[in-house]
């Protein structure tokens, strides 16, 4: 099951997901997982907002969110964080005693908590996902398949040490970026690439709302799409006709998305080359390849 199918199943995420504001998100969803477009409408909005003809073709490994306050964007990477606990296998990547993490990264851990509030409330709304369950606290979610959702604090020093198999950074414009703070956003985003780095199919997805013209999001590389709009539909509205989504490989692109019916949305999404290691006891290391 990949994830459109996920968000279509009405044992799954269906109801969640309803009506067609969420369209510009399913071709984002595609494009982030490599999956293919084959509704001709979705095509022609990946076209219209990156240029291109033909859309990725496999997973990508890293995306940048600018999303407009109320598009959705956290519901959607809880969504994507679940997707990744509940449905990928990550335990042939793992060493004995090892937990592969889910890491919510927000400037503090109340603003992370809005994010793993989503994510419990999709496991719990889903009973073949509530049996997952195996502990909970304030700021963790412990799986019966090795995997941990859990809070973190934007800190280049607590989030080391960790095997990371999805990175979900929340409101990254947001974050101290002088050099002379305790932890610049660069120095955080350079603690947890290496954490993901010996696990194939990690993801590490930065989202925020636009803020100031400086910092790790503003210095990502330029989007393909440029245009920016903030709506002022209602919850039900149809604002799918001005968002869009890119995805390009070795580079980033841009696009936007709705969510339940306000705020504009331009996503980014780059794919990188990473040295993968296979999984414990099949010997050696794989040829470098894009995830």
């Amino acid at each position: 099951m990949n994830i459109i199918d996920a968000i279509d199943d009405p044992l799954v995420f269906a109801k969640h997901f309803r009506g067609d504001t969420w369209g510009a998100w399913r071709v984002f969803l595609c494009a982030l997982f490599g999956l293919p477009m084959s509704d001709a409408a979705q095509l022609q909005l990946y076209r219209k907002h990156t240029g291109r003809s033909s859309p990725p073709s496999a997973p990508l490994h890293e995306g940048w969110l600018i999303c407009g306050r109320r598009s959705g964007k956290s519901v959607m990477l809880a969504c994507i964080a679940v997707f990744l606990a509940a449905f990928r296998d990550w335990r042939p990547f793992l060493g004995p005693g090892e937990i592969g993490t889910i890491m919510i990264i927000a400037a503090d851990r109340k603003q992370s908590r809005v994010i793993m509030r989503y994510c419990l409330g999709l496991l719990r709304a889903v009973p073949m996902l509530k049996q997952l369950i195996e502990a909970q606290t304030a700021e963790s979610i412990t799986l019966r398949n090795r995997v941990v959702i859990e809070v973190h604090t934007a800190s280049f020093r607590s989030t080391r040490g960790y095997t990371i198999v999805a990175g979900l950074l929340d409101e990254v414009s947001f974050w101290p970026v002088d050099e002379s703070s305790s932890s610049p956003d660069v120095e955080v985003l350079n603690a947890i690439r290496p954490g993901m780095s010996t696990i194939p199919g990690a993801m590490l997805l930065c989202a925020s709302s636009p803020y100031a013209r400086r910092g790790a999001l503003w210095d990502a590389p330029q989007a393909l799409w440029q245009g920016w709009r903030s709506y002022s539909g209602v919850a039900g509205g149809d604002a799918g006709d001005e968002c869009g989504c890119a995805a390009e490989h070795h580079r980033r692109g841009g696009g936007g998305g709705s969510g339940a019916g306000g705020g504009g949305v331009v996503c980014a999404v780059s794919q990188r080359r990473r040295e993968l290691r296979q999984p414990r006891g099949s010997g050696g290391l794989r040829e470098p390849r894009c995830t």
